[in-house]
């Protein structure tokens, strides 16, 4: 008899000790509940923004410097400006639907969300796993565009997107093993950007700052 996609189940090639469940197919959206951002329009507008606000204002410059795992934001949104936004006041995924398309975010700050990101709302999967999935997936979702285009991601493509995943408790295991991963990156490229700063400043005060005169 012909297996239906729906319930197929599939099993990695490397797993941690002591996992032996088949992995299940679902879509996105039986997940979580996934929504759009707002934005609050004209957003040059300043009356939407307020440096004393404790509410934060997300932007993808603010994805692209921080690599996805955001601590603290520039930007802060005042009142009137959180009432045209989401806010979310506790740590959140989110997805990037403009300009960085596909990118995972984790948001670890209160913030108002715009219209460039999707949420993942009460989610029943592990936060870091699917950070982690989603990061691997990024490059697939040009499957939705136009060749040579740049894809439009929006909540319905991603609601119906299909993961296979395991059961709550691996993923923690292995949503805690890429992160470990990550931080050990991130140390390391810091290590490596105070080396070149280090680097420009010796050659600065170690080369006369004319050449010498031929």
């Amino acid at each position: 008899a012909k297996i239906d996609d729906s319930v197929k189940k599939k099993v990695p090639e490397l797993r941690f000790p002591g996992f032996a469940d088949d992995w299940e197919q679902r879509k996105l959206g039986s997940l979580t509940t996934v929504v759009r951002g707002a934005s609050p329009r004209p957003i040059q507008d300043p009356k939407w923004f307020d440096k004393e606000s404790d509410i934060g204002w997300l932007r993808i410059a603010d994805v692209t410097e921080q690599n996805g795992r955001i601590y603290h934001l520039e930007q802060h949104i005042s009142k009137l400006g959180q009432e045209k936004t989401r806010v979310l006041t506790e740590p959140h995924l989110l997805l990037s639907i403009a300009a960085t398309v596909g990118k995972p975010v984790v948001n670890y700050v209160k913030t108002g969300v715009h219209d460039g990101f999707l949420i993942f709302l009460n989610p029943t999967f592990e936060r870091e796993f699917m950070f982690q999935w989603l990061e691997m997936f990024r490059p697939k979702w040009q499957k939705y565009g136009q060749p040579g285009s740049q894809v439009n991601l929006n909540s319905e493509l991603v609601r119906n997107q299909e993961i296979v995943l395991p059961n709550y408790k691996e993923q923690q295991k292995i949503g805690s093993f890429f992160k470990q991963l990550d931080d050990t990156i991130a140390l390391h490229q810091r290590k490596l950007d105070l080396l070149k700063e280090q680097k420009k400043g010796y050659l600065q005060k170690m080369f006369p700052k004319n050449g010498a005169k031929v």
